[in-house]
């Protein structure tokens, strides 16, 4: 098991980036392929569930385990799926702000890979795929175009079920 972080800084306030994030159900807006996938999501708050039928990696569920409004941070574990080779992960979400118009949006968390591949490798696509949606982040509330990096393994889930990519 690897740790793996992402920070970077926004130029907009910290409660305008926690308002769009905070949200179980917006991971679409902010990802590759987002706009053909399909998400649905069970209960609310603590133990909420999120089935992700991903146009680029396909089915991935997660939880929410932990969700803190006055800290502006949240974390969710991977329940279903291999998204781009990971056995499992936790991810930790959170917005500190820096000053009234700028704040740092910051990922961290555990994860392993599957036992077919090299865990650093998928460490650093993890580390793509939360950068990128960093990312798609900014460009919502900033009503740009996203420039995603390319995603290394991205498709992985879906050549290992033989399915066409």
């Amino acid at each position: 098991m690897i740790a793996v972080e992402v920070h970077r800084e926004i130029a907009l306030p910290a409660d305008v980036v926690w308002e769009e994030i905070r949200h179980f159900d917006r991971v679409l807006h902010w990802i590759p392929g987002g706009e053909t996938s399909r998400i649905n999501v069970r209960g609310e708050g603590v133990g909420a569930v999120r089935d992700i039928h991903l146009s680029t990696q396909g089915y991935v569920q997660h939880r929410l385990v932990e969700y803190d409004n006055s800290k502006r941070s949240f974390s969710y574990e991977l329940t279903a799926g291999k998204p781009i080779g990971m056995q499992d992960y936790v991810v930790v979400a959170s917005v500190v702000p820096l000053d009234a118009g700028r704040c740092t949006l910051s990922w961290s968390g555990r994860m392993s890979a599957d036992s077919t591949l090299n865990e650093e490798a998928v460490g650093d696509a993890l580390k793509v795929a939360l950068s990128n949606m960093t990312t798609g982040i900014i460009a919502r509330l900033s009503g740009e175009q996203p420039n995603f990096e390319r995603q290394p393994n991205e498709d992985w889930q879906l050549r290992q079920q033989g399915r066409p990519v």
